[in-house]
């Protein structure tokens, strides 16, 4: 995989300054996308740019801050969550008053999973 994640970044960080970054070190970027929350994700024109850019910078001071510079890893999917909407519908279902089924089941879910959740702490504090 040719793309990295750049953490620790100062807040106020732009791509300009990120690219300079790169290019301070021989760097050669293909990509730049600087996201709020100080971090940016970078791609690189082949896995030995990228490698070396991990060698480089990962750990390196920047504005005072040590960057992070790892493999971009793409988030995974939940598995399983078909059954859960089911067993959550199949919970609620007895106390809906025929409403269709659909996108209901996601908010069900959440508020059967946050009324149980009161009641267990509820239950807590009464010990």
């Amino acid at each position: 995989m040719n793309k990295l994640y750049i953490g620790n970044l100062p807040y106020e960080v732009d791509e300009a300054a990120v690219r300079q970054l790169f290019a301070e070190q021989n760097l050669t970027v293909a990509e730049i996308s600087v996201k709020r929350g100080g971090y940016a994700f970078v791609d690189f024109p082949d896995q030995s740019a990228a490698d070396r850019a991990i060698d480089k910078l990962h750990g390196y001071s920047f504005c005072g801050l040590p960057l992070i510079v790892e493999p971009s890893v793409a988030n995974k999917k939940m598995v399983n969550v078909p059954n859960l909407e089911r067993s959550s519908a199949a919970q609620l279902n007895e106390g809906s008053n025929g409403s269709p089924s659909g996108g209901w089941r996601k908010m069900s879910f959440v508020h059967y999973n946050l009324q149980v959740a009161a009641t267990n702490l509820g239950q807590w504090f009464r010990k």
